[in-house]
C-alpha cells in the first residue's frame, strides 16, 4: 500500500470517528439534570430528574457496596428515578450513569457525607488480658459512627480513657482512616484496668482487661508435721512463701508448684500443688522406715526454690513373730508404735521366700490392729527346708532352715 492510499484510509477514520462523537454529543445534548447533586448526606433521598421524555433510557448506580440498573419513571416532560435506600444511606462515592442502547450518554458522581445527628460509637478493646510490666499492651479502637452505621469524616475527635487503680488518663485522638485508635502498654501492677472512649458527647459502654502478674521469681518452702516418726500414717505438708513475680505482684491463683523428694536410696517422689493468694501447699505421707528426704520445688521453666531436708526415726527396733501349723502359718506383732501405741492399720509388712538360697516367692501385706498374718500354703510351698526373711519398719529378721510340712 502505497502512502496515498493510506492518507485515504486515515481520513475515512477520522471522518467516522468525528461522526460518532457527534452522534454522542447530539444525543448528550437532548438529555439534561434537572438540579445536579454533587455531594449528599447519608440518610437523605436521592431523585434524579433528566429532562428528556424517553422512557427507555436507564439509570446505572453502583457505590463500594452494590450495582443496579433503574428504569425511569416518566413525568410530563422529564424522567425521575429514585435511587434505592441502600445506596444513599452508606457514605462514600455513588457513579451513575444514563444508558442508552447500552451506551454512556450522561454520567456523574454524587459523595454520600456522614449524618451530623444520631451518632453512635463502636469500641474493641483486646486482647482482653496483659502481663503486668510494660512489655504486653492492649489496643482500644473506636470508630464513631452515625446513624446509618457509617463513619464519620476523618479527624473526627475521639477522647479514649484509661482507668487503673487511682488514676484516670484521658488521651484526645483523631479519627484515621475512618478510626480511632490507642495503645495500652501494662502497667508495673496487676489488677483490672477500665477503659471506654467519647465522641461528639457519645460515650462507648465500659471495657475491661485484667492485668496479670508476670512470670513468678524464685521462692522459699518449709514443712510442717505433727511428729518425725516414720509411721506410714501422719501427712507432712510442704507450703511456699508467697510467690511473686518482679515487679512484687502475687502470681495468678492456680499457679502449678511441682514438689520432688530426694530419698536416701537416690528415688524420687513428687507431690504438686497449685496456689492460692500466692501460697501453694502439698501433701506426701510420711515413710515407713528411717528416712531423710531432701525437697526442693519447681515452677517448671520459671522459678525454683531452695532445698530443705526432713528427717524421720525409726518407729520401733524389734517385732515379735510366731510360726505355726507346721511353720506355715507365720505371725508378725503386735507391732507398736513410738508410744508403745499400736501402730496405725495398714503398716506394711514384706516376707521373702528362698529355697536352696533361691528366691521363691516375695509376699506383702498390711498391719490390722498391729498384727499381721502370712499363710504358706502346700500347694505352692512343697514339704522342705525355707529361709525366711521378714522386713518392716526398717528391720529385718531372717530364719534359717524353717522346716515347712503337712
Amino acid at each position: 500500500m502505497n502512502i496515498k492510499h493510506v492518507h485515504i484510509v486515515f481520513l475515512y477514520l477520522l471522518l467516522i470517528s468525528v461522526t460518532n462523537n457527534k452522534q454522542t454529543a447530539n444525543t448528550s445534548s437532548a438529555i439534561k439534570i434537572i438540579q445536579p447533586i454533587s455531594e449528599s448526606i447519608a440518610g437523605n433521598p436521592i431523585t434524579l430528574e433528566f429532562s428528556s421524555t424517553n422512557s427507555s433510557l436507564l439509570l446505572y448506580c453502583s457505590n463500594s457496596y452494590s450495582t443496579t440498573v433503574l428504569e425511569p419513571e416518566v413525568n410530563s416532560n422529564r424522567i425521575t428515578f429514585n435511587i434505592p435506600p441502600h445506596f444513599y444511606k452508606k457514605r462514600g462515592t455513588l457513579n451513575w450513569k444514563i444508558l442508552e442502547n447500552g451506551n454512556t450518554i450522561l454520567e456523574n458522581t454524587i459523595l454520600v457525607l456522614p449524618s451530623e445527628k444520631n451518632h453512635r460509637i463502636e469500641s474493641y478493646f483486646g486482647p482482653p488480658s496483659i502481663i503486668a510490666g510494660g512489655r504486653d499492651y492492649a489496643m482500644l479502637v473506636s470508630i464513631p459512627t452515625d446513624s446509618n452505621d457509617n463513619p464519620l469524616i476523618e479527624g473526627t475527635e475521639v477522647s479514649i480513657n484509661f482507668q487503673f487503680l487511682n488514676s484516670i488518663e484521658k488521651n484526645a485522638e483523631e479519627t484515621n482512616h475512618l478510626m480511632a485508635w490507642k495503645n495500652l502498654f501494662s502497667p508495673d501492677k496487676s489488677g483490672r484496668v477500665l477503659v471506654n472512649s467519647v465522641s461528639k458527647g457519645i460515650s462507648s459502654k465500659e471495657i475491661t482487661a485484667e492485668i496479670f502478674p508476670d512470670n513468678a521469681v524464685d521462692f522459699t518452702i518449709n514443712s510442717e508435721r505433727s511428729h518425725r516418726y516414720a509411721d506410714a500414717n501422719q501427712i507432712t505438708t510442704f507450703y511456699t512463701s508467697i510467690i511473686r513475680d518482679q515487679f512484687e505482684n502475687i502470681v495468678s491463683d492456680g499457679t502449678h508448684v511441682d514438689f520432688f523428694i530426694q530419698c536416701n536410696n537416690n528415688s524420687y517422689l513428687k507431690t504438686s500443688g497449685n496456689t492460692i493468694n500466692g501460697i501453694a501447699k502439698a501433701k506426701m505421707i510420711h515413710p515407713d522406715q528411717e528416712e531423710t528426704w531432701t525437697v526442693k520445688a519447681y515452677i517448671h521453666g520459671i522459678a525454683e526454690s531452695n532445698t530443705i531436708q526432713l528427717s524421720f526415726v525409726q518407729l520401733f527396733n524389734d517385732f515379735n513373730v510366731e510360726f505355726s501349723d507346721n511353720n506355715r502359718l507365720i505371725s508378725v506383732g503386735v507391732l507398736k508404735s513410738f508410744m508403745d501405741q499400736l501402730i496405725p492399720d495398714g503398716f506394711p509388712v514384706e516376707l521373702s521366700i528362698f529355697k536352696n538360697d533361691t528366691l521363691v516367692d516375695t509376699k506383702k501385706g498390711l498391719s490390722r490392729k498391729g498384727m499381721l498374718s502370712f499363710k504358706l500354703k502346700k500347694d505352692f510351698y512343697p514339704n522342705g527346708e525355707y529361709k525366711l526373711v521378714l522386713k518392716t519398719g526398717g528391720n529385718q529378721k531372717v530364719f534359717e532352715n524353717i522346716h515347712l510340712k503337712d
